[in-house]
């Protein structure tokens, strides 16, 4: 199963001279950041309520997390994570810094609701984002996106990968079947 999933996220991204990345839920998994030490020498990662009032809050926060290619943290996401919506990945070009993808993506935390009140928009979790994105006009999509290349999920079955590319006028989703 492992081989498949790895394998496809590969294609998408490193094979296309691409940098993978996932956002972690904290909320989801248990034992971030404590395992990205446990299973990466020197983990390229941000919390993305790094410096924020939420700041405190690292057992729900979501973690931005560069990954490479042989990566053990990415053999534990895919072994243990699998189907359990644990977070989405994304690509972004190879001159893209993390700095940058954490400053966009901590930019889309929050929304305002339709009374003013401002709320915490969980886009980081695949079934919010698998909603969330057909529904989005073409400056959502340029806002959303910013210097990301594609966003990656796994769709509600975890049977297929979903990803997720801007056009530049509509969002346009490729399923890609996995062998389980």
């Amino acid at each position: 199963m492992i081989q498949s999933l790895r394998e496809t996220l590969y294609q998408l991204s490193f094979a296309q001279d691409k940098q993978l990345y996932v956002v972690l839920d904290a909320a989801r998994v248990e034992e971030i950041p404590a395992q990205l030490f446990e299973l990466e020498e020197e983990p390229e990662y941000f919390s993305l309520f790094f410096e924020t009032p939420q700041e405190e809050m690292i057992d729900v926060a979501p973690y931005l997390v560069e990954l490479e290619p042989n990566s053990e943290l990415l053999t534990w996401i895919l072994n243990e994570g699998w189907g359990q919506s644990w977070g989405i990945f994304l690509t972004a070009a190879e001159n893209v810094e993390l700095e940058e993808l954490f400053e966009h993506l901590r930019s889309l935390l929050k929304v305002t609701d339709p009374e003013g009140e401002e709320l915490f928009f969980r886009f980081y979790d695949p079934r919010v984002l698998r909603i969330f994105l057909p529904t989005c006009n073409a400056q959502e999509l340029y806002q959303f996106f910013g210097p990301i290349i594609s966003y990656i999920a796994e769709d509600d079955k975890a049977e297929k990968f979903l990803q997720f590319t801007n056009s530049g006028q509509s969002i346009e989703v490729e399923e890609i079947s996995v062998f389980l």
